[in-house]
């Protein structure tokens, strides 16, 4: 017969357990929320408030922002191709999201970058389906010499969040084979 300490001692695991994954889930989906409101409000105030043809120079010689209306994905390229890359994208979101409910919800930097990752491919979704384009703003230049082709705050979402991602499983690894 198992002691009664040790039943009380399995139940507060048990109760712990549960609450760690809840709040895991609620980070998880305040971070997504968050991302997408903050990505929609930005393209928002950009493509209301700021002339088609206007260019602001936010830290001049590096950071414009300016309306750019990408048809394409990454840097632009395959243009005109806006069904195919909606249902990309749901499917990416599927998957982000399967892999999250599969996924141990206790290591923060993983549940951070699949939760920035989701919020910038909702994010890029939203503007596929509702304009037929992705919305970019943000001009990243080097003086005239150096350009980096013009994105949003769903494109740096997702980048940080593969950052993260590949720092989490990099620290993961190195751990394990100390």
């Amino acid at each position: 017969m198992q002691s009664f300490a040790l039943i009380v001692k399995e139940k507060r695991r048990q109760i712990t357990f549960k609450i760690t994954f809840m709040k895991a889930v609620v980070f998880f989906v305040f971070v997504v929320v968050i991302g997408v409101a903050f990505d929609i409000a930005t393209k928002w105030m950009v493509f209301s408030k700021i002339n088609e043809i206007d260019n602001i120079a936010l830290i001049p010689g590096l950071i414009n922002i300016l309306q750019s209306k990408n048809t394409g994905v990454v840097f632009g390229m395959f243009p005109d191709k806006n069904n195919v890359f909606i249902i990309f994208s749901i499917i990416a979101i599927v998957l982000i999201i399967g892999i999250y409910v599969k996924s141990d919800k206790s290591p923060f930097v993983s549940n951070l970058a699949l939760s920035l990752v989701l919020a910038g491919a909702i994010g890029n979704l939203w503007d596929r389906i509702w304009y037929g384009y992705v919305r970019d703003f943000i001009d990243f230049h080097i003086g005239s010499k150096y350009h980096w082709p013009t994105f949003n705050v769903a494109d740096s979402l997702i980048c940080i969040g593969i950052f993260f991602m590949v720092f989490s499983t990099f620290s993961a690894s190195k751990l394990k084979s100390s």
